[in-house]
């Protein structure tokens, strides 16, 4: 009997820690936005989006990228989702760089974004909303 009610009392306490983990979920919305930032952070935005759209097509085009590929003994393979293509050596190095500066201009929104909100260009509003 005493085994049942301590099973029951654990199974409400992880019933109740579920739904407080829910509950405590919490957004920031952007509450004010200076200009500035509306047009560095913006145009970040759609620049990095472009390079990495571009890069998504050539990567198909091409059979992959080089930061899934390799180079072995002096021959250049492009690599993606386990097939590799080979190719020459500046094709594999265009990809590579192409690749970083795709993945580069995405964390550069976010640093200019975390920057902006460190200066108060950007004013964040955590308050809860049902």
């Amino acid at each position: 009997m005493d085994q049942s009610a301590s099973i029951r009392g654990s199974d409400a306490a992880l019933r109740s820690t579920r739904t407080l983990g829910t509950r405590s979920a919490m957004r920031a919305q952007i509450r004010s936005q200076s200009t500035r930032s509306k047009w560095i952070v913006y145009s970040t935005f759609a620049l990095a989006f472009t390079n990495c759209v571009v890069f998504d097509v050539v990567s198909v085009y091409l059979g992959g990228d080089a930061l899934n590929g390799h180079v072995t003994a002096g021959h250049y393979f492009l690599c993606a989702h386990g097939g590799c293509t080979e190719v020459v050596e500046s094709v594999w190095k265009y990809s590579y760089w192409h690749a970083l500066s795709s993945l580069y201009g995405v964390m550069l929104v976010f640093v200019e974004a975390a920057i902006f909100v460190t200066t108060g260009d950007i004013v964040l509003d955590f308050s809860k909303r049902a």
